[in-house]
């Protein structure tokens, strides 16, 4: 099983967001770029701007200002992004809620960059073994188990799909 975009897939640091304001068409085409690689077969990692309005309202995601989205917003719409492939959008509500602290900067930044590292690391692994044995956290709360199931939960969604679809490819069904 080789899927070379899917290995490469790099989701961009709090640091390396844009640090401008963004307007909704803006915002979607940046995400959608930024995670096509994990686009496979009919589950499609597309975000819409129904979509967006739809986490603000059931506040996942806190509302723009003035139609502009700051850097916390797409760090947000990309875990957001993630997580939609297993879990629904009350359990994802929760899960932030568990995890984070949109009000403390500094900690979503922090939070940000351990969730999207220890995503990639654990895919690449995944990808590698069809496995994702690292202890990325020594002696994890309760909070910290849940959020590194949570990832390991993705990337192994995203491990079968991708043997699925090699599977397919190599029978000539696809």
């Amino acid at each position: 099983m080789e899927n070379r975009e899917l290995k490469e897939l790099a989701i961009p640091r709090w640091e390396e967001l844009p640090d401008l304001d963004l307007y909704m068409d803006q915002v979607l085409s940046y995400i959608n770029s930024r995670l096509e690689p994990l686009s496979i077969g009919e589950d499609r990692t597309v975000l819409t701007s129904s979509m967006v309005n739809n986490y603000v309202k059931t506040n996942i995601v806190k509302p723009p200002v003035k139609k502009h989205y700051k850097r916390y917003h797409l760090a947000y719409l990309f875990v957001v992004m993630l997580m939609k492939r297993c879990y629904s959008l009350q359990e994802i509500s929760r899960l932030i809620q568990v995890y984070s602290n949109i009000e403390d900067p500094g900690r979503v930044s922090r939070d940000y960059n351990k969730f999207v590292s220890v995503f990639e690391t654990c895919l690449q692994q995944m990808l590698e073994s069809g496995r994702c044995d690292t202890e990325f956290i020594e002696d994890p709360s309760l909070e910290q188990q849940i959020m590194l199931n949570v990832i390991r939960t993705l990337c192994s969604k995203i491990w079968v799909q991708n043997s699925l679809r090699s599977l397919d490819e190599a029978a000539g069904t696809k």
